[in-house]
């Protein structure tokens, strides 16, 4: 069984086959180390931000509300591995792709993080090895901090500490961050990230 959400995230899964058809959790957190992976990561984040955008300039044309009533667009994807079927293979690869929603003000927002952690857990991934960001940068809406690319929000980074969800993350498990249409990314570990907000991992 192959776990992947579609088409967009398929040249993602091929990269990651390259490196081992019988992954396990340690090859999940290596993965976002490798530049291939880390280019497939970024073409699929900057495919899913593209089609909100595309959805919304036809929302738009036709006078429908809008998914991000900001036109603020993030990309995401997750990579990790999910219990495997077959006893020879006890891990497979899994990958989702996702992108941010806040159709209006006072609506709650949607990131494409917490999307990943979701589907995360509908299929029982036993460890998120690295997330891959892309988006415009801003300063941080919590701790005002203006790194060099985007990092999770306060909120996501607040998901991922949750008690709920903390056991699909390492301290090894690596977040990449670009702005779109660059060749710069930065990947760093989780704790690390945290830290720049001066937040802690767990």
């Amino acid at each position: 069984m192959i776990v992947a959400q579609g088409l967009v995230e398929a040249p993602v899964l091929d990269e990651l086959f390259k490196l081992t058809a019988r992954p396990r959790p340690e090859d999940a957190l290596r993965a976002l180390r490798e530049v291939s992976v880390q280019d497939a990561v970024l073409a699929a984040a900057q495919r899913m931000r593209h089609l909100a955008i595309e959805e919304d300039d036809a929302r738009k044309e036709r006078g429908e509300p809008l998914i991000n009533y900001r036109r603020f667009y993030v990309g995401g994807v997750g990579i990790g591995v999910v219990l495997g079927r077959k006893r020879a293979t006890p891990y497979e690869w899994w990958v989702f792709a996702a992108s941010n929603t806040k159709p209006s003000k006072k609506a709650d927002k949607y990131c494409a993080e917490m999307r990943i952690i979701r589907a995360a857990k509908e299929v029982r991934c036993c460890c998120i090895g690295g997330i891959g960001v892309l988006g415009e940068n801003q300063p941080d809406g919590r701790s005002g901090n203006l790194r060099k690319t985007l990092d999770p929000c306060g909120d996501c980074r607040d998901c991922m500490r949750d008690v709920k969800n903390r056991y699909l993350f390492r301290a090894r498990t690596l977040v990449m961050t670009a702005q779109p249409l660059s060749q710069v990314r930065y990947v760093e570990t989780l704790p690390k990230m945290m830290e720049a907000h001066k937040e802690t991992w767990p």
